[in-house]
């Protein structure tokens, strides 16, 4: 009985002494740290769209030009930039490329299957512009196409800046495709 009270009295006292009186004057980042779970709750990771984009048209023009165009993100190519704030947490923001695949008919036969992501785009612009931007939007140009071909615009963008490019993709009838850079900047004189 001895034996049993002896031990239930060391079991007792070695609980007691596990009361986090090492931890009373820690910061709540100290015993994070110690812990080794800081990173994990310092670190926030946003996603920019949140969710898989999947934009679908299909234009039929009065020049005979037909034009099937899917816009879409791009799940594991992104961009990212790094920021910290004041209370030493970083946060990730992961902005998701986009592509535009899309078929061209003419009088209903395709004259041209493209696939439209920056990594084209970076053939023509050789600055590292193109690196650090994201594909904004395609869109047909009305005004621009005529009778032999069509045209489309697309925007890139860096993100979080007002940098931008914006290019012209003009396709005749063969299916022939020329891309160049649009310059929108107005100047004052």
């Amino acid at each position: 009985m001895k034996k049993l009270m002896l031990l239930i009295s060391l079991s007792v006292v070695a609980l007691m002494s596990c009361d986090g009186r090492d931890r009373a004057y820690k910061s709540n980042a100290e015993i994070l740290r110690d812990s080794n779970l800081l990173e994990s709750f310092s670190k926030q990771i946003k996603n920019i769209p949140n969710e898989s984009v999947e934009i679908y048209t299909d234009t039929i023009l009065s020049n005979g030009f037909q034009v099937k165009l899917k816009y879409n993100s791009i799940e594991n190519d992104f961009l990212s930039i790094v920021k910290e704030t004041i209370h030493d947490s970083v946060i990730y923001t992961n902005y998701k490329n986009f592509e535009a695949k899309f078929q061209v008919l003419k009088q209903g036969e395709i004259i041209s299957e493209y696939l439209l992501n920056k990594h084209i785009f970076s053939k023509f612009d050789k600055s590292a512009f193109l690196k650090n931007a994201v594909m904004q939007f395609v869109w047909i140009d009305y005004d621009a196409s005529t009778k032999d071909y069509i045209n489309l615009n697309t925007s890139f963008r860096i993100p979080e800046t007002e940098s931008y490019k914006d290019f012209s993709i003009k396709i005749d009838s063969f299916g022939n495709m020329e891309i160049k850079e649009i310059n929108l900047v107005s100047q004052v004189l």
